[in-house]
């Protein structure tokens, strides 16, 4: 379920990952991203698109960056990927949300395109 302040970026293929506390899927499977259509679990879901994991891999974010198991990562790059503006703008809104240090999963998809964030194999997507 994505908050709807990144819903539209999910449905337009622009945001091509989400990063999660756990991992509820593996690569290859079927995902359905969604959001509530109001209030969360009193109100109907939106798929805003069907598509198949590319990836999942652990994903640490401190304040001063983040790190994908096995690849590199730009911190813009990766903020961008995630419907943020910038690096600053994740930190503060994951210290906000989970805290600093936060452990997780990188969960990426492609777009329509055939375009993912981090394929399977965690190589960096240029």
């Amino acid at each position: 379920m994505f908050q709807e302040r990144f819903s539209r970026a999910v449905w337009a293929g622009e945001k091509l990952q989400t990063i999660r506390a756990s991992a509820r899927c593996a690569t290859g499977d079927e995902l359905s991203l969604r959001r509530w259509s109001g209030k969360p679990y009193r109100s109907k879901q939106h798929v805003l698109r069907a598509t198949r994991c590319a990836s999942v891999l652990p994903v640490r974010i401190t304040a001063h960056g983040i790190q994908v198991e096995g690849c590199g990562t730009n911190r813009d790059r990766m903020a961008a990927a995630d419907g943020f503006r910038d690096w600053r703008e994740m930190r503060d809104w994951f210290a906000s949300v989970h805290g600093l240090p936060f452990n997780g999963f990188l969960i990426s998809w492609s777009n329509a395109a055939g375009e993912a964030a981090l394929p399977a194999g965690g190589r960096k997507h240029e």
